[in-house]
This record gives structure tokens, C-alpha cells and sequence, in this order.
């Protein structure tokens, strides 16, 4: 949620400080507001000027009056607006009851009000957008939803403030995606089980091991079905392009394992091709082989249409064994954090499903995978060729 902080301070007292006791006193304050910075907490903020400099518009008996000074003739004048970012008021208290300023003058804390707000964002991009249409000499909108572009295909060029405005409209999106992301997740975690009653037996590098034993003495276990058999290409050598790329962004399992989650690779190939790969590879992971149980087509990744790949969840109670989730296809792209940055840069993924800019790079979509040691320095022009 978004706060407004409105400081306020007694002036006199302000201006009784030396220079030096009021320049240490705006460093303590600009050094927290760095700590809030680093907690993603701080939004923004403005400094005002004295009092002194202030007018205050009033409206009376149908007459506009302008006077001197600010709105309320009080000892503690406004002095300056913070824009915090916090989970809730009690949060939001939390954090501004360490800042600095409190030590001058009282915090007025308020929520913002997301939907009038949301109201004024709307406006404004449709204020831009019309703006665009009129400089560009066209009266043709955009989708929806949509930032217009430039003749060229650029995204508009602008000042850096209606940048910041344009980035915190995007942003409240984004919040509310992953507010969104958070409630999906928690009804994730209350998703009725299913318990596991075959005895399933992998073979490993230390020899057979049963699905109890990929848990490895914890509660949870992840295992990622990775597609490595005769009609996925790569067969014999290597495993599934997809697959490896993905398991190329897993990284170290101790972040796992301090939550007490295990994970391992389950695919049908047999033990003798996959470790030659994981190998060249050079992946850490623990990988079993199926080869042999009916696994990979009770969990519904080893069908008559072929294989595929996903992730099941398991967690363990004793020696019972219970399926949580499953998810597939774009349901395992949370898992490749180079898709994530790909979103966030200015091209995107340059594939061609995607909506971007007229002119922006693109090809077909998968055509540029490769595993991570076959790129070989090609260029997109490579490629799209």
C-alpha cells in the first residue's frame, strides 16, 4: 500500500539550530530515507519551503481571496511530503517511527486513495496519449491498454518527470500483479493432496532410491520432469533444449534447502546417458532415471502424443507421500529468470507472439533456444536468417 508522510515542524525551533546541527540533522533524515530506499519503502518525497513563502486560495461569499501564509495558523507548519510503500498502517507506523524527522516535528500518516488515484492515472494517459495523436498529425488510438509510439517505432521520448509519472502508473500495475501472484499462491498452498500409494524405484548415482528417498530426510520435494528420451531432440547425446535451459536458472539448493524443500531431475532416460550430459553441463543437481516404472506416465509427461515436461510438488508425512501441484508449458517460466529480465528489457524476448513496438526485433518463437555451450556467439541476424 502507499502512504503519505507529511511532516511538519516548528519553524523557530528549525531555525534556532546552528548550521552545523541543522546540516547533521538532514543528513540523519537523507540517510534513512536511503534505508528505505534499500527496502524498496521509498516512493518518493518533496521538501517545502518555509512558510513564510506560502499563499493559501479561499473561496468565500462567491469572492477568490488570496492571503499570506499557509492554510493554518498553527506553531507546526508543513514541511515536507514522503511517499512510503508498506505492507499496512501498523507497517507503515513501523517504519516512519524510526525516521529521523520525527525528532523535529510529528508525522501525518495517511493511506493514499488507490481509486481516485487510479482515476488520475487514466486521465493523464489519455491526456498523453491524445497529445501524441495531435503532435504525430494522426486520430488513430491505440489498443487499449497501450503506449503509443513514435513514427519511427521508439516509445515517445520525454522528460524525465513524465517518465517517473509513466513508470509509476506501470508500477501500480505491477503491485497489484503481484498482490494478485501472492493471493494465487496462497491458494495454492491449501489445494486439497493426493497420496502417492505405488512404490516407485529410480536408479541413481548411489544405486536405487525410492521417491521417499529423493526427499533426502525433508518434508517437501520438487521434481522437475526433464524430457530426455529417444523422440526428444538431442537423443542420444543430449536432453531437451527447453528442459536445459531451465535448469540451467535453478542455482544453488541451499536457498532450498534452508526452507526444506528437496529437488531432482526424473527422466526416462537411462542413468548412462543422463550422466555424461549433467557432466558437460557441469549441473549439481541430484537426476534419476525412471527407466523401467510406470512414473513418467502415471504423472502424465511420458503420453502416446509424446513427452513433455513440469514440475509436481510433494510433501511427506512419515513415510506417506502426497502430490500438492503440477504445473507445465509457460506454468515452469517462474523457474527461468532470464525470461524475467528478457520482460524487463527494452526488446523484450524478440519472439514474434510477443507485442512490442512497430520494427522491434523478433523471430519465431524457440528458434534462438539453444543449450547454453551451442550459442556460439549467434547474433539475432544469424538467426532470423
Amino acid at each position: 500500500m502507499k502512504f503519505i508522510c507529511m511532516g511538519f515542524v516548528d519553524e523557530s525551533k528549525w531555525e534556532g539550530l546552528s548550521e552545523q546541527e541543522a546540516h547533521m540533522k538532514m543528513e540523519e533524515c537523507l540517510a534513512y530515507d536511503d534505508e528505505l530506499r534499500r527496502g524498496g519503502h521509498f516512493i518518493g518525497g518533496e521538501a517545502l519551503q518555509s512558510a513564510r513563502n506560502a499563499v493559501t486560495l479561499r473561496k468565500k461569499n462567491g469572492s477568490l481571496g488570496v492571503c499570506d501564509g499557509p492554510f493554518t495558523e498553527t506553531k507546526e507548519v508543513l514541511g515536507g511530503i514522503l511517499f512510503l510503500e508498506a505492507r499496512d498502517l501498523n507497517h507503515a507506523i513501523s517504519l516512519m517511527s524510526h525516521h529521523p524527522g520525527v525528532s523535529i516535528g510529528p508525522f501525518e500518516i495517511r493511506p493514499a486513495d488507490e481509486t481516485v488515484n487510479a482515476m488520475i492515472a487514466t486521465r493523464e494517459g489519455e491526456f498523453q496519449q491524445t497529445r501524441d495523436e495531435e503532435s504525430n498529425g494522426s486520430s488513430t488510438a491505440p489498443p487499449s491498454g497501450h503506449q503509443t509510439e513514435s513514427a519511427t517505432g521508439l516509445p515517445r521520448i520525454v522528460s524525465r518527470q513524465e517518465w517517473h509519472a509513466a513508470l509509476e502508473r506501470l508500477r501500480e500495475k505491477e503491485k497489484e500483479h503481484t498482490r494478485d501472484k501472492d493471493a494465487l499462491s496462497a491458494e495454492r498452498r491449501r489445494l486439497p493432496m493426493v497420496k502417492i500409494e505405488k512404490e516407485y524405484v529410480f536408479e541413481g548415482t548411489e544405486g536405487p532410491r525410492r521417491l521417499v528417498d529423493l526427499f533426502d530426510g525433508r518434508r517437501q520435494l520438487a521434481i522437475y520432469h526433464f524430457m530426455f528420451a529417444e523422440d526428444v531432440g538431442g537423443w542420444p547425446d543430449a536432453g531437451c533444449v527447453g528442459c536445459s535451459t531451465l535448469v540451467d536458472h535453478l542455482g544453488p539448493l541451499a536457498h532450498l534447502h534452508a526452507r526444506g524443500l528437496s529437488l531432482a531431475l526424473v527422466s526416462r532416460a537411462p542413468l548412462a546417458h543422463l550422466k555424461p550430459y549433467k557432466q558437460r553441463m557441469d549441473w549439481q543437481f541430484p537426476w534419476y532415471s525412471s527407466l523401467g516404472t510406470t512414473f513418467n506416465e502415471d504423472f502424465g509427461v511420458s503420453t502416446s502424443q509424446g513427452e513433455h515436461h513440469g514440475l509436481s510438488m510433494f510433501l511427506r508425512d512419515g513415510d506417506d507421500i502426497y502430490q500438492t501441484y503440477f504445473t507445465e508449458k509457460r506454468g515452469c517460466e517462474t523457474l527461468m529468470s532470464h525470461f524475467t529480465l528478457l520482460d524487463m528489457a527494452p526488446f523484450g524476448r524478440q519472439e514474434t507472439w510477443e507485442d512490442s513496438p512497430r520494427g522491434w526485433p523478433q523471430t519465431e518463437p524457440y528458434s534462438w533456444w539453444r543449450r547454453r555451450d551451442e550459442y556460439d556467439h549467434l547474433s539475432l541476424t544469424q538467426i532470423q536468417s
